[in-house]
């Protein structure tokens, strides 16, 4: 049995929701892996598309015309914006495979993943990451360049893992949760969903949901609460699918 999953993209044709600095970062990846960007998506104000000859809408509404007449049995996508919006990701990933669109696996050809790890659909993963054994990665998580997962790790949904961050064995991760830059996470820690864990933070004991904790060791900040805690009133930038999810419960 080979000891590192080889991960491919199963449909070439790739359509990216987000056109800020995670999708400049994911554009060579993907064409290293042999796919074609059809299309970008971002309704950020003022935003721009950094690739001006691939088709940018701003928003649902402006995609919609242009999906009706695409083959949607050959059109993935991938989801580029990362935490704190993790959330954010999972909701257009539904949005997107409601409309008969593929999740996309992104995965960097110089990342380890063993063989017995679990993983989610939509998963981005940068260069030199490593994920080992028995490790188990939910949907749209968003794994940065050198970071290191650990056997028997647990990240639910929406999860990002910042460059060089270090979990142990069997930490377990809640969705929508965030674990930044150099980061480090020790054995069999839980850390709540919708958290921040600060930038070289060391993680000795439990994290409860929706705190952000900064320091060595870390504690939790008073008063301080993250985007994916407060979703009803966040300012999270996906105006056009706010609304349409509006319309659609009306």
């Amino acid at each position: 049995m080979t000891r590192w999953r080889a991960i491919k993209p199963e449909r070439k044709r790739v359509l990216m929701w987000g056109a800020a600095d995670q999708a400049r970062v994911n554009v060579p990846i993907l064409r290293e892996l042999g796919c074609e960007l059809v299309a970008l998506v971002d309704d950020t104000p003022g935003l721009h598309s950094p690739i001006p000859a691939v088709p940018f809408f701003r928003g649902w509404a402006e995609l919609q015309p242009w999906l009706k007449q695409q083959d949607k049995d050959t059109l993935g996508f991938i989801v580029a914006i990362g935490n704190p919006y993790g959330h954010a990701r999972c909701r257009i990933h539904d949005l997107l495979a409601g409309a008969g669109l593929a999740p996309v696996s992104l995965v960097d050809p110089t990342a380890k993943l063993c063989a017995s790890a679990q993983i989610g659909p939509g998963l981005q993963a940068m260069p030199d990451v490593i994920v080992h054994s028995e490790a188990v990665i939910g949907r749209q998580c968003l794994l940065n360049t050198r970071c290191l997962v650990e056997h028997d790790c647990v990240l639910e949904e929406g999860v990002e893992i910042g460059p060089g961050a270090t979990l142990a064995g069997r930490v377990h991760v809640g969705a929508n949760s965030w674990i930044c830059t150099g980061a480090s996470v020790r054995p069999r820690i839980r850390i709540g969903r919708d958290s921040i864990i600060g930038a070289g933070a060391v993680v000795v004991s439990d994290i409860a949901d929706g705190v952000v904790a900064v320091g060595v060791p870390a504690k939790s900040m008073a008063g301080r609460t993250t985007p994916s805690a407060n979703v009803l009133d966040d300012g999270e930038r996906i105006r056009s699918l706010r609304n349409h999810e509006q319309g659609r419960n009306t």
